[in-house]
């Protein structure tokens, strides 16, 4: 009885959104964000009860703690975008197309993370693309934007060939288009895989990191910053996560395929290394957190391929949440900036030299002791890293306060992490412990974050560090060689927008009438 319920209330929260995206368009604006509102209410509601309603898997639906999280994740930030868009788009002629396409957003993605149909799951996959796509050519005027929206177009059309190509191998190996009946014999740690559940997981990996926006193609994403402000905390609050997602409902056959994991650690590491660098060479607040969006990512694939799916998980709930925050309060960005130019420099990091030294002794000493730090070093070396660049940068406008205050957050950031990550880690699929190479791998990643960000700020004026930052602002160039080959596959019809001689020229000749 309880299942049978659980599946009602998993087929209602897709129905909500689609409810209220066909009814938002027959009245007027006002009456269709009260709809809209109303309907992703309801639907974070019912994610929420489905939290505390267990249930096994039944049929065409998964219920488990990671597609309870994320269809409250999904939920919530639809809501907040929704609520943020009835006073954002307020006049404009376009509400009743916003209000549509965001439900019908919202519908696909609530079925993505819940559907046991693989099937199913592709389809809804290819929903959320298209859907996107109409919110991203809102104001279908503006040439960045329309470029951004066909680029994407493109990389969604392969992410989909990659995931249904996985999807047929994985039929084809197991005879059902059932999720848990595929990822059933994936259990037992000593699993070897065949080359068709191998070549399976090199797909999914690859879709998933085209959907993540990776290298080289991530440009769309930077230049959909065009779109509406909700539109962008919609995107990288919520969509972009999917690839993650897609990485921890496949883990069971993902923790087994070293290629795929070798193929993520490689792609994703570079990237979140190079993205993060490129971000501090931004001004622009929206160009400056789409990069950060991009490093995010990276960071969470490489997550995923250590085998630390609770990190993974962690990392999605708290990205979406400060994503969408930080987009929709973009708009205050110039203010705070303001202040900051009037605050004293910041100082160049004096303690990074020894602290790193004593960061990266202490860690590699740890990986001597079984079972310490073996499991998940690289990412502890991430976080130590991180919290002696916030006590290295006291005394800046960065970070304000005494030494034993910056010392007293850092530790506390500490412990925070380390309670989330023991929670998260006992609701997501089971961790796996990363090889020796995986692991120096992404020490060395991270140690060269660190010197190129110390270069950075404390040798601004250094010839390699001009130069590094030349390439650095021009995003490695990565994005103008991907579009060239985009554009030379399918080119695209771009909107014409008219010259300053040629409003001139009508204006003189509707002036002469």
């Amino acid at each position: 009885m309880t299942g049978n319920w659980t599946d009602l209330a998993l087929l209602l929260v897709p129905l909500v959104y689609l409810l209220s995206a066909g009814l938002a368009g027959l009245t007027g604006p006002r009456a269709g964000w009260r709809l809209v509102q109303g309907g992703s209410g309801l639907a974070l509601a019912l994610a929420l009860v489905l939290d505390f309603a267990p249930a096994p898997v039944s049929g065409w639906f998964l219920h488990d703690p990671l597609n309870s999280i994320v269809l409250s994740l999904v939920a919530f930030v639809g809501l907040v975008v929704a609520r943020f868009s009835t006073h954002y788009l307020e006049g404009d002629t376009g509400q009743d197309r916003f209000q549509r396409w965001l439900q019908l957003t919202l519908a696909c993605v609530a079925v993505v993370v819940t559907t046991n149909h693989f099937l199913v799951l592709l389809l809804a996959w290819a929903g959320i693309s298209l859907s996107m796509h109409r919110l991203l050519m809102f104001y279908p005027e503006r040439k960045r934007a329309a470029l951004a929206a066909h680029k994407k177009f493109l990389f969604a059309r392969l992410a989909e060939l990659c995931l249904a190509a996985a999807g047929c191998l994985l039929y084809l190996e197991h005879g059902t288009l059932y999720i848990d009946g595929m990822l059933a014999g994936y259990g037992a740690p000593g699993t070897t895989l065949g080359l068709r559940e191998q070549l399976a997981a090199l797909l999914i990996a690859s879709a998933a990191m085209i959907k993540c926006a990776q290298f080289p193609m991530h440009g769309w994403l930077i230049q959909v910053v065009e779109a509406p402000t909700p539109v962008s905390a919609l995107l990288h609050a919520g969509i972009i996560n999917l690839g993650g997602y897609l990485l921890l409902l496949m883990a069971p056959l993902m923790v087994h395929a070293a290629p795929a994991k070798g193929l993520l650690l490689v792609v994703a590491g570079l990237t979140c290394v190079i993205a993060a660098l490129i971000t501090m060479t931004r001004v622009s607040i929206k160009v400056l957190l789409a990069w950060s969006t991009v490093a995010q990512m990276g960071l969470m694939l490489v997550e995923c391929a250590l085998g630390q799916y609770g990190l993974a998980l962690l990392h999605l709930v708290a990205h979406s949440c400060y994503k969408a925050y930080c987009f929709l309060a973009a708009g205050g960005q110039v203010e705070a900036y303001l202040r900051q130019r009037l605050a004293p420099p910041a100082p160049a990091p004096r303690w990074a030299a020894p602290g790193f030294a004593v960061a990266v002794l202490a860690l590699f000493g740890g990986l001597a002791v079984p079972g310490l730090l073996a499991a998940d070093a690289s990412l502890w070396l991430l976080f130590a890293l991180m919290a002696l660049v916030l006590v290295s940068e006291r005394g800046s406008v960065l970070v304000r306060g005494s030494a034993l205050r910056v010392l007293a957050v850092a530790g506390a950031l500490t412990i925070a992490y380390a309670l989330q990550k023991l929670l998260f880690t006992a609701l997501a699929p089971a961790a796996a412990a990363p090889g020796l190479a995986a692991t120096f791998w992404c020490m060395a990643l991270f140690l060269g974050l660190l010197g190129a960000y110390w270069l950075l700020r404390c040798r601004p004026d250094s010839p390699l560090a001009r130069r590094l930052y030349r390439n650095l602002y021009a995003g490695l160039y990565l994005d103008e060689w991907s579009t060239r080959i985009t554009l030379a596959i399918w080119p695209a019809k771009l909107p014409l927008r008219a010259t300053s001689k040629q409003v001139l020229t009508i204006k003189s000749l509707e002036a002469t009438r």
